[in-house]
């Protein structure tokens, strides 16, 4: 997380001066991750307002911008859910629409929630009070859940957890042997968790999508979401739902 989002927001803005393009993505990401730990909207927002000032010149960075500002609207949905919640009000998703940018997972993943027509919209505001609403308004405690990465390819490799997009920046670092396992424990509402290590010659990266196997296995107690290694690709990589251990058999 970044002890000052604020700080991040002014080295974005030189870098957007200077024309560089990813590193203002990565001092972008960095704010991203401060204004959602200090539960600050409005950051969040003028974010959105910086990333579309970005003119990206290669395909690398204009995944990586989309994937910036598909992450900016995830978290403005947790905020305002999550405020509604406190008030006592009932949620109004500002994203209703939101999709998974395409670019970065080659696939028409459908990771938001769409709200349905009739009696499925009524269900769905239920099931979404139930499962979001309500422990945030009783419980101020973040919530966290168990990710195992399972190195399932043939060589040694050391794993990297990713703070922002290039991977400049890391929060752990595990190496594992064919065959073992490391265990780390992320927030629950990260919208995506990036691992990344060498194989062949070149980097290969593992985008988790961690919120969305939270909401899917996460009622479960203890629940454990496992990530195979050899479903990396290369970078930035293509998104990954991790599945539960009880399913894996893992």
């Amino acid at each position: 997380m970044a002890p000052n989002p604020d700080r991040e927001l002014a080295e974005a803005r030189e870098c957007i001066d200077r024309s560089d393009e990813r590193g203002a993505l990565r001092h972008l990401d960095r704010a991203r991750r401060g204004y959602l730990k200090g539960h600050d909207s409005d950051g969040l927002e003028h974010l959105l307002l910086l990333a579309d000032v970005l003119d990206p010149t290669d395909d690398r960075t204009r995944i990586g911008r989309e994937n910036f500002v598909y992450a900016v609207r995830q978290n403005l949905r947790l905020e305002t859910r999550r405020r509604a919640g406190q008030q006592g009000e009932q949620w109004s998703d500002p994203y209703p629409d939101l999709e998974v940018p395409t670019e970065h997972t080659r696939i028409a993943f459908t990771r938001p929630v769409k709200l349905a027509i009739g009696i499925a919209t009524a269900f769905g505001a239920l099931v979404l009070l139930a499962i979001f609403i309500l422990p945030v308004a009783f419980s101020s405690e973040e919530t966290s859940v168990t990710i195992r990465l399972l190195n399932d390819t043939r060589g040694d490799v050391t794993v990297r957890g990713c703070n922002d997009v290039d991977c400049v920046s890391t929060w752990m670092h595990a190496d594992l042997g064919p065959g073992l396992a490391t265990e780390r424990d992320v927030p629950a509402d990260d919208v995506v968790d990036t691992f990344r290590f060498g194989r062949g010659g070149e980097d290969a990266c593992l985008p988790l999508r961690v919120h969305d196997a939270y909401n899917r296995y996460g009622s479960d107690p203890g629940v454990i979401l496992v990530a195979r290694l050899s479903r990396a690709t290369p970078c930035p990589g293509i998104t990954v739902l991790p599945e539960a251990a009880s399913e894996t058999g893992l």
